[in-house]
């Protein structure tokens, strides 16, 4: 890999991984969670380990300081604390269905890892490596540099055990994780991820310790090793995210499907909603679950209560009969139901008809739980334009009412 492909992937990874960091510090301000926050330190370690390993920013580094390598120690601390807290995450995450252990199993990693950081500093500081830059090339160029090696051994060691333990680890948790389909994806993303670490180890330590006893032949597996470590960065950053994207693209999902539900139960009276998104928050595509999402829920089922006067059963009959031709499940004709009685009622509500009753009644489908509430309203909105549903509830596909017999 050249230096110019080598600015170019790095920073893309660095990139890639500061929308991982925002967002689980993002994250982490909204729910104040020890693990929410560990994901954030650890990811922002990463980003670091990525940008100090760019060469252009390797080098300016060198120029600042005057400390040629300084930026190849500091890669390797950012990688080691990276996968520090990645394995000590793959021991605080205990899966409920995991029996427990009184041992406390995080002092013997720690320890590890403070003699591998001590061990690194002081070969760097040991060793002759100020004659110039060698960003991706340092293991060739100082393999025979006494304290070079220590730094380089005491490296590989450290990352050999990081990356087995913690792949070891994950893929035993992602068994305990059957209920939860998303954190067993994850959990078994990292360890795959954690894997291909272990891969630039295979790769780059044996080039190492042959370039210390002059051999020259393994110097191609010197060049694979940072490419295993790239994907390996790359399929981590996604077991890290990954379920949160999908629970976003989810809630996002929800959220614009619920547009043509909000539209028609504010039609009577605008007033019932709280907000009015303006055409940046329409695309729902920031603050969704913590805002946007619940608001609209709120603004729709307000409108709904507003409306009860206006519901009747006949809608709902008209549903139950035209439910076998329709094929729909239990949930869907429930769904059907309540969006023909809705748009009934809106429809008779904009035409200034009489109430149907005073005391009024729920709409089909009612005190439900929040998650199979909100299920159930986005099925409500994509029936609001099914033919059986306008017919049942009198109305044509502009929401005007042409029967009165409902």
């Amino acid at each position: 890999m050249s230096e110019d492909t080598a600015n170019v992937v790095y920073l893309v990874v660095a990139a890639i991984a500061s929308c991982t960091t925002l967002a689980k510090f993002v994250a982490w301000q909204r729910e104040r969670s020890p693990a929410l926050r560990l994901i954030a330190v650890c990811s922002a370690v990463g980003v670091g380990a990525f940008v100090f390993a760019t060469p252009v920013v390797y080098r300016g580094i060198a120029a600042l300081t005057g400390a040629q390598n300084l930026a190849e120690l500091l890669v390797f601390f950012c990688i080691l604390g990276f996968f520090a807290h990645t394995h000590v995450m793959s021991l605080v995450w205990r899966p409920v269905a995991e029996p427990s252990s009184t041992r406390n199993v995080l002092v013997f990693p720690l320890c590890v890892y403070v003699l591998v950081g001590v061990a690194m500093a002081a070969g760097f500081l040991a060793g002759g490596l100020d004659d110039a830059p060698h960003p991706l090339d340092f293991n060739i160029a100082y393999g025979r540099d006494p304290g070079a090696l220590v730094m380089l051994a005491a490296f590989q060691l450290g990352l050999g055990y990081a990356s087995v333990s913690t792949a070891l680890r994950f893929r035993r948790n992602a068994l305990y994780a059957q209920d939860d389909p998303r954190l067993r994806r994850a959990l078994q993303h990292i360890a795959v991820a954690t894997w291909f670490i272990a891969g630039y180890v295979a790769c780059v330590g044996p080039a190492t310790l042959a370039g210390a006893f002059g051999v020259r032949a393994l110097e191609p597996l010197h060049s694979l090793g940072p490419v295993s470590g790239t994907i390996g960065a790359i399929i981590i950053n996604w077991g890290f995210s990954g379920a949160a994207i999908a629970t976003w693209r989810t809630d996002r999902r929800d959220y614009l499907a619920l547009a043509p539900l909000w539209q028609l139960t504010r039609r009577p009276d605008p007033r019932i909603a709280l907000t009015e998104p303006n055409q940046v928050t329409q695309l729902g595509l920031v603050y969704v679950r913590d805002w946007h999402l619940v608001t609209r829920m709120a603004d729709i089922l307000s409108g709904i209560r507003s409306l009860y006067p206006y519901f009747s059963d006949t809608p709902v009959d008209r549903i139950r009969r035209a439910a076998p031709g329709a094929g729909w499940s239990r949930d869907e004709e429930h769904a059907a139901a309540a969006a023909a009685v809705l748009l009934r009622a809106v429809a008779l509500a904009e035409s200034g008809a009489a109430v149907v009753s005073e005391r009024g009644r729920p709409l089909p489908g009612a005190g439900l739980e929040p998650a199979a509430q909100r299920a159930h309203l986005v099925r409500m909105a994509r029936h609001l334009e099914h033919p059986d549903v306008l017919a049942a509830a009198g109305v044509d596909t502009d929401g005007r009412l042409v029967t009165d017999t409902a």
